[in-house]
């Protein structure tokens, strides 16, 4: 590893037009186009006068025999690079004649620490990086992209974005530049967590629980009967649309306590059996059928629907997403009523009654709720109203609670 560090460094020093000897010159020149390769070229003048100037800067002449030389070195009809090395009073110029089509490839010979290796260094074949190969194990690319360390099983990655590191035994570590690495590590401990968080629909069965008024029930036709809080099973749905987010507590290993907060829309459908409807009365709330002609009407529907906008906490415990149980919270939750109806069809004539009120309900709601992730079943939830459906003396004191899934 160290003999590969080592070479990127003198590859990145290398210069274009020559090397730290000062009496020594390398040239490089492209044989189809018969340009001077690398440092600030003028596209006006000829190589030759390319070649003059390079010769003068370094205390040099160009003389016709030499140039001839170089003329006839471009010439050669080769398949490979050509190259000349001339010995021009102290100084030694070597110019190399590279084909454009072919990769450059510089070769090094380094000891280190006492044995000899030939290390090859090419274009890739995008030409985007250079790649420097020292055997078939070890191997360092350099380009736009950054750096990239092979050394058998084991490779490093360096470029604008953070440090990548891969061990022999698989394991993988990033690391980001600046404040985003904290970032990237929340994250990467994050992936393996369950996470309850985003937008998620809510759907179940809700009913009512309580007991009915009994001093009332002996009066004639009688506002409250035992038997008004009775419920179709499925056709009493609760419908919820939730937008959460969490915020990490405490973490572990393996799990992490969160607190979950956001905003949802419920809804309440309480689908009734039986043919008396929701009534608001003068004095208060209460059940009546429906009289034709002094006879009961049969209803196919009666349901009583009440929507909430909610402000939901849940505090819970997270486990790892391979986990039979991958979530448990307990918390609960505050909602603000936003409309009410009540929706008949009668059931010979199938006509629809749809009347809108208040009905006496309490304008805010307030409960417990418990939440459950389960790795083969899904997410169950089950929702219990502390506080009662209608106001206190002006209906019936029945609370309501809801359970399902999330989907």
């Amino acid at each position: 590893m160290r003999t590969l560090i080592f070479i990127i460094l003198l590859g990145l020093t290398q210069p274009l037009l020559g090397n730290n000897n000062p009496d020594s010159l390398l040239l490089k020149i492209d044989k189809r186009n018969q340009t001077l390769l690398g440092g600030n070229q003028d596209t006006k003048k000829t190589l030759r006068e390319e070649l003059e100037k390079v010769f003068q800067s370094k205390g040099l002449v160009l003389t016709d025999s030499l140039w001839q030389n170089i003329r006839t070195v471009i010439k050669t009809d080769s398949e490979g690079d050509s190259s000349l090395s001339v010995q021009i009073g102290n100084s030694k110029v070597k110019i190399g004649v590279i084909k454009s089509d072919a990769p450059r490839q510089k070769t090094f010979k380094m000891s280190y620490p006492s044995d000899e290796k030939k290390i090859n260094v090419t274009n890739d074949s995008l030409g985007k990086s250079l790649v420097i190969h020292s055997d078939g194990k070890e191997e360092v690319r350099v380009g736009w992209n950054g750096i990239h360390v092979k050394d058998g099983k084991e490779e490093v990655h360096v470029d604008w974005n953070g440090v990548r590191v891969k061990e022999a035994n698989g394991e993988e570590t990033n690391v980001t530049w600046g404040k985003e690495s904290s970032k990237e590590e929340q994250k990467n401990k994050n992936k393996d967590l369950y996470q309850r968080k985003g937008f998620n629909v809510y759907i179940g069965l809700n009913g009512l629980a309580g007991k009915m008024p009994e001093s009332v029930i002996a009066i004639y036709p009688s506002p409250y009967l035992n038997s008004d809080p009775e419920l179709k099973p499925l056709g009493s749905r609760f419908v919820s649309l939730d937008f959460t987010h969490s915020a990490t507590i405490a973490r572990g290993k393996k799990s992490a306590f969160k607190v979950g907060y956001g905003l949802s829309f419920d809804w309440y459908n309480f689908m009734f059996d039986h043919n008396r409807v929701v009534n608001k009365a003068a004095s208060a709330t209460n059940f009546q059928p429906i009289l034709v002609g002094g006879n009961e009407v049969q209803l196919s529907k009666n349901k009583l629907t009440v929507s909430y906008i909610t402000l939901p906490i849940v505090p819970h415990v997270v486990f790892s997403k391979q986990s039979a149980v991958r979530m448990i919270g307990l918390g609960g939750y505050v909602s603000y009523r936003l409309d009410s109806w009540t929706k008949t069809i009668e059931e010979k004539t199938d006509n629809l009654s749809r009347i809108g009120s208040n009905f006496n309900l309490n304008q805010v709601r307030y409960g417990v709720k418990a939440e459950v992730a389960l790795r083969h079943v899904g997410e169950l939830f089950f929702n219990y109203d502390l506080s009662p459906l209608f106001k206190k003396d002006l209906g019936p004191q029945l609370t309501a609670f809801s359970f399902g899934i999330k989907l």
